[in-house]
């Protein structure tokens, strides 16, 4: 699972570059394809190092990038994958749709795109079940404050809601005073997934048409269905990313067709902090699921989540112990 923009921290990219040789190479590749140094451009001393979207964007892509490098370095890989918002250009990458640098280019075009955009704020609901906040956003659109949308359906108890800054300030405003629900504003910017964003896919079309799609080794399962897409043309790559810009994302959706075609699954979060994780509460799902990021002891942590993943591989593909030598502290 590879998460979305949400999911940042100044540094991030530095600690990951030190943790494994391999994602320290993957830095140095994707600075190289931009032509900036990404590392001091979102360390912990630049204080502007996540203003721009297009910022924020590149950095998270990186960084999920160079832990499922770091994985794949130590013998550990996935059958399917699958990726919040932004996260879904990882998961091209990981099932072989997109080559990096291409991918990298696309979510620069992206974050760019998403800069020159109309203004809006978004806002993450929890914990509230999905009727109770159509209801919440039936009442605030009545009084004509303009869009209101849920955009993201996460998990059977988190939504997220997008749209006009003076309609979500309501809809926030309402779910503490009648429902004691306390929202977070998580971007006071840019109203991704919602129709207020048409314009912003409308640009970023024919950056996706010139790209180099090619058909995947591994399933296809894009946030614009929640479906998997069989034998994906480079047409419905174009569709559907154009259309994940301005349209709900199916999180909830997606996960319980990963768990329905698959129940065995075990659900790793590929990527900075635990959001996707921390979705996956027991009453929702009761399988395995790792966080590869700690903001704590990170060598250790990661340590862990290794030696445990390695026990659900089959013993043909684990790795020797020896491989755990390649590690930096």
């Amino acid at each position: 699972m590879f998460p979305g923009q949400s999911s940042r921290y100044p540094g991030m990219l530095g600690k990951l570059a030190r943790l494994h040789r391999r994602a320290a190479e993957v830095l140095a590749v994707c600075s190289d394809v931009l032509g900036r140094d990404l590392n001091a451009h979102t360390s912990e001393d630049n204080p502007t190092a996540f203003e721009r979207n297009v910022d924020v964007q590149v950095g998270v892509f990186v960084a999920n990038h160079m832990m499922l490098s770091l994985l794949q370095a130590e013998g550990v890989d996935a059958e399917l994958s699958l990726g919040l918002s932004l996260g879904e250009y990882n998961h091209l990458v990981h099932i072989g749709a997109l080559e990096l640098p291409e991918a990298l280019r696309l979510v620069q075009a992206r974050g760019e795109a998403y800069d020159a955009g109309p203004r809006g704020m978004m806002a993450s609901v929890q914990p509230l079940d999905l009727e109770t906040l159509e209801e919440v956003v039936e009442q605030i659109r009545g009084q004509g404050l303009g869009v209101l949308e849920i955009v993201n359906l996460n998990s059977p108890k988190q939504h997220v809601l997008s749209g006009d800054a003076a309609a979500v300030e309501a809809a926030v405003t309402l779910l503490e005073d009648e429902h004691f629900v306390v929202p977070t504003i998580i971007e006071r910017q840019v109203p991704m997934h919602s129709s207020l964003f048409e314009p912003v896919g409308v640009a970023l079309r024919p950056h996706l048409q010139r790209a180099r799609f090619r058909a995947p080794r591994l399933p296809y399962l894009p946030n614009r269905r929640g479906e998997f897409v069989p034998a994906p043309t480079r047409a419905d790559f174009v569709d559907l990313l154009e259309a994940h810009v301005h349209t709900p994302v199916l999180w909830r959706k997606s996960i319980d067709r990963v768990a329905e075609r698959h129940p065995g699954a075990v659900f790793v979060e590929i990527g900075p902090r635990q959001v996707l994780h921390n979705l996956l509460d027991r009453k929702w799902s009761t399988r395995p699921k790792y966080a590869t990021d700690s903001r704590d002891d990170a060598p250790g942590h990661l340590a862990g989540v290794l030696a445990a993943l390695r026990q659900h591989l089959p013993p043909t593909t684990r790795k020797d112990k020896a491989q755990e030598a390649s590690w930096t502290s």
